[in-house]
């Protein structure tokens, strides 16, 4: 099983110490034969720091604490070179001391979560899920803690680290699913993932589904206000949609009656005006970006769409005008820089056209539409 999230618990190894087990030593499990060369085992720092007063319980807690280590560490990393020695051994020992492995591993990750280590609490979630992947209840309760840890990077603003831990949580939740197809808060937790993804329509049959499975009265009522209130949402990106893939008109007729309700919603008035170009009529196109440009006069996207119309309608200099913005708010970027020395090109401007188009070459040499125009531009040197 994969993890995105793996990297953030390696620090977590500095709270294990490692000792030497020897085959022919006084140590033994029942069931479990250490391997003639010797076997590294990890136990917990705390352990050994409190030492052990009584021996005989001394060795009873030591095969535990070895054990538990293990546990951890392999809920830590799950490509860690013992890893398969490690389940020999935790196998064994829970054999002989018939200990419900699942039970622990969940107990351990709940107690942690309870006083509020979420780290620790993953570990051992992430080693029951290692352990038993068809485990729906492990895999929601991964995701759930993976989801609270983000919440707390999110505080930190590491952006990062949040969508990491997001993203393996989504996976995991869609793991659920797909064993179990009847588990309700799992629909209900992947729903918001998918609205905070924008991906309302999805957020919305994901929701949906929830509905037809057995949940508290309070999530049923939670999910239903969610659904009444991004109905407009859902039909912003059936509309959008719609337009991007070529099927301008039927999406204007989703986009275009949601701006009386949201005049100032730039993401909204791009869109229409990506419709209107892709039907050919940029006078209206261009009255669209031009509304997005009063709200947001640095809107680089809408500055090169402006450009790229005004070439269009053969007013080079006002396309100069656009593109030379735009570079100028996103710079060293190869698209914008192209498009300004096309520009410089076809009014005439050939040292203008060659620093530009050179520089967008310099900066991704692959993109086609670059060389094509560094051709075009050879053509005339």
């Amino acid at each position: 099983m994969k993890y995105k999230i793996e990297k953030y618990l390696l620090k977590k190894t500095d709270e294990l110490a490692f000792i030497t087990l020897k085959a022919d030593g006084d140590f033994k499990i029942k069931g479990y034969d250490i391997p003639a060369e010797g076997l590294d085992v990890p136990i917990k720092n705390e352990v050994l720091v409190k030492g052990i007063k009584d021996k005989t319980a001394q060795e009873s807690l030591n095969s535990m604490s070895i054990a538990d280590a293990m546990i951890y560490i392999m809920g830590i990393d799950s490509t860690f070179k013992y890893n398969e020695e490690y389940d020999k051994f935790i196998e064994a020992l829970a054999k002989g001391l018939d200990l419900d492995l699942k039970a622990y591993m969940g107990y351990m990750s709940n107690k942690y979560f309870e006083i509020g280590e979420y780290t620790d609490s993953l570990i051992y979630m992430k080693s029951l899920v290692n352990k038993y992947p068809e485990d729906v209840n492990g895999l929601y309760h991964y995701a759930i803690i993976c989801q609270q840890i983000a919440e707390q990077y999110k505080k930190d603003e590491d952006a990062k680290a949040v969508n990491d831990f997001l993203l393996d949580a989504l996976d995991k939740l869609e793991r659920v699913i797909n064993i179990d197809p009847n588990f309700g808060l799992a629909y209900y937790q992947l729903g918001y993932h998918y609205y905070n993804q924008d991906q309302y329509i999805k957020s919305k049959l994901t929701w949906e589904e929830a509905l037809k499975l057995d949940l508290d009265d309070d999530i049923v009522a939670e999910i239903q206000d969610n659904l009444g209130k991004m109905d407009y949402k859902v039909q912003y990106e059936e509309g959008y949609t719609l337009v991007l893939s070529g099927k301008c008109e039927e999406g204007l007729e989703k986009l275009l009656p949601l701006e009386d309700e949201f005049p100032d919603w730039w993401n909204l008035l791009f869109m229409i005006a990506l419709g209107y170009k892709g039907m050919a009529d940029i006078e209206n196109a261009q009255k669209y970006f031009e509304k997005i440009l009063v709200l947001r006069p640095t809107q680089v996207d809408t500055l090169v769409e402006m450009g790229l119309l005004e070439a269009q309608k053969y007013n080079l200099e006002g396309a100069i005008e656009y593109f030379e913005k735009a570079a100028k708010l996103r710079k060293e970027d190869p698209e914008i820089l192209c498009n300004l020395g096309m520009a410089y090109f076809n009014n005439g401007n050939m040292d203008d056209a060659a620093y530009y188009i050179e520089r967008a070459y310099e900066l991704d040499p692959m993109d086609e539409v670059t060389n094509a125009c560094l051709r075009e531009l050879n053509k005339y040197r």
